[in-house]
């Protein structure tokens, strides 16, 4: 399960988590991705690499890029 918290300055919740695959979705980098949702490119890669969660979200975003006109995540 995906934590709420990673440390005491910074709360990564869920939300943040699928706004970022959206994001990505909708062509932008990691780097824009993290910088809009306002966490660090490490806590993304974190995320990725310890959440089978997050990771197949991530590649669903990646492989609807450019099949779907419109965001798969519609959380906003």
């Amino acid at each position: 399960m995906i934590k709420k918290t990673i440390s005491n300055r910074h709360k990564v919740t869920y939300l943040t988590l699928i706004n970022i695959a959206d994001d990505i979705q909708r062509n932008n980098t990691v780097a824009e991705a993290c910088r809009k949702n306002r966490i660090s490119r490490d806590s993304f890669y974190r995320y990725l690499n310890n959440e089978p969660e997050f990771t197949e979200i991530i590649i669903k975003a990646y492989e609807y890029q450019s099949k779907v006109p419109t965001p798969f995540f519609t959380t906003r």
